[in-house]
């Protein structure tokens, strides 16, 4: 069975389902949706992405590292399925800063500053090299959800490193080595140092940790995959309960979390079941390809929103925005009318990343592609970074 060959629907599907979760995670309205533990804990799809990134970048890649010059060609490709949305959705948040820098010079207020507070300077120049989850900052900044992609890149870096040094007769061995170090890093932050937040180390640990553990899910799924135990129906409803039971009641650890999504994906993995054929739904399928593009621009959406609920407000002198365990949501309506406006949201988010994914990740990809001058093309399922809140 050649590697190269096999690709993951059912993963694929997930991971569009995933990038849903989490646009509504960050969807603040009164309604219905917002209350479900299934949105609230939406935040856990980023470990999940970093796992299934793990699973997916060692299928493709691990017979084809072998030295500096392969490595480079890897880097310049991940760069190229990383960056280009990433930097064009940051450039729509700068435009948006320069527009209310514009608005405050004709009169209007605004809660903050433009470029102030968590979108300065400091931390525009750190998204714009990738680094705002790497230098410890005090918070998100700009587009939020794109701490992952800081995290997810230099994760790349560590991957190439382990199977360049470890050499082709000892990867498992330093790839098991990675997997408990950052395992015991993770752990360690969760339990003593709890106070650290993402984008202070928090963040590469999960990401780190999560990766290798998709990694050797990926080697488990290599040994196994002749085993009937692994396939079938039964398996796949068995991880569809592990995913919904995960995001229902979130597990303290995250850790603990990363260790269950690599369960799932290799039992999801070997896609012989009912719940994968209706995973390979055209509908999903589309979803899966367009996750990353839902991913980075869910919560500009969402923020473009919310300026013109508050604008309204300070217009028509109503309430607008209220609060919900201290949290600003949107609030003017009953809860039924408010999932109106969450599935009119979600349906614009899929609208324009169908428009980004189309006008920016493609081109952004093949460019980078052709760029790497690789001789090796080697086939890589679409949507593998992590979606992440």
């Amino acid at each position: 069975m050649a590697e190269r060959q096999i690709r993951f629907d059912a993963l694929d599907a997930w991971r569009g389902i995933a990038a849903l979760i989490v646009a509504l995670f960050h969807f603040q309205a009164a309604g219905y949706f917002y209350a479900v533990p299934l949105v609230r804990h939406g935040n856990l799809a980023v470990p999940f992405f970093f796992v299934l990134s793990g699973f997916v970048i060692t299928h493709a890649y691990r017979s084809k590292l072998h030295d500096a010059g392969d490595g480079w060609r890897f880097m310049i490709r991940r760069f190229g399925r990383l960056y280009p949305l990433h930097f064009v959705t940051l450039m729509v948040l700068v435009v948006l800063e320069l527009a209310k820098l514009a608005a405050m010079q004709f009169g209007f207020s605004a809660a903050e500053g433009a470029f102030q507070g968590t979108n300065n300077i400091s931390s525009l120049i750190a998204n714009i090299f990738l680094l705002h989850a790497i230098i410890p900052f005090p918070d998100l900044s700009w587009n939020a959800a794109s701490w992952s992609i800081s995290t997810e890149f230099y994760t790349y870096l560590v991957f190439l490193l382990v199977y360049l040094l470890s050499g082709a007769r000892h990867r498992l061995l330093g790839c098991a080595m990675a997997f408990v170090a950052s395992g015991l890093v993770l752990l360690n932050i969760e339990i003593f140092h709890p106070q650290l937040g993402i984008v202070q180390g928090m963040g590469m640990a999960q990401c780190v940790f999560g990766f290798f553990t998709g990694n050797l899910t990926y080697e488990l799924y290599l040994r196994l995959r002749d085993n009937p135990v692994f396939q079938g129906t039964r398996p796949e409803i068995l991880a569809t309960i592990l995913m919904v039971l995960l995001f229902w009641f979130k597990p303290p650890f995250i850790s603990f979390d990363i260790l269950v999504f690599g369960l799932v994906i290799l039992l999801f993995s070997y896609e012989g079941g009912a719940v994968a054929r209706v995973m390979r739904a055209p509908a999903l399928q589309r979803l899966g390809e367009l996750s990353y593009s839902i991913y980075l621009v869910h919560f500009i959406i969402f923020a473009v929103m919310f300026v013109i609920v508050r604008l309204a407000q300070a217009k028509l002198h109503v309430p607008l925005i209220g609060a919900i365990g201290g949290i600003e949501v949107m609030d003017f309506g009953p809860s039924w009318l408010m999932d109106l406006v969450a599935l009119g949201y979600l349906i614009t988010v899929v609208v324009c990343a169908t428009l980004t994914y189309r006008f920016v990740e493609v081109p952004g990809r093949r460019f980078f592609n052709r760029l790497s001058r690789s001789r090796v093309q080697p086939e890589i399922p679409t949507g593998v970074e992590p979606t992440q809140a």
